[in-house]
């Protein structure tokens, strides 16, 4: 669980790159945030991670979209990542 959240961490740190104005979320960051919505529900420490992850929402819509696709896209490849090495859940 702790290398989950220090995954957490670190993919919430791709979101602190930029601050220019992004109307939405595109494709990767939506399933991104989708990947990370089920993680936080199916985790007991998940309540602890849920005002991070809103923050790191936030800086993504702040993204141009430029550079949102591609953040969200390796973000979403760690977290991929990053769950197939966590033991399954019984």
């Amino acid at each position: 669980m702790k290398k989950a959240l220090a995954a957490f961490a670190s993919i919430s740190a791709l979101a602190l790159s930029s601050a220019t104005l992004a109307a939405d979320l595109g494709p990767s960051c939506t399933e991104y945030f989708q990947q990370i919505d089920e993680f936080v529900a199916a985790n007991p420490q998940g309540e602890s991670m849920k005002s991070q992850y809103e923050l790191t929402k936030k800086q993504m819509k702040e993204m141009p979209s430029t550079v949102q696709e591609p953040a969200c896209k390796q973000a979403s490849d760690m977290m991929k990542q990053a769950m197939s090495k966590m033991p399954a859940s019984k």
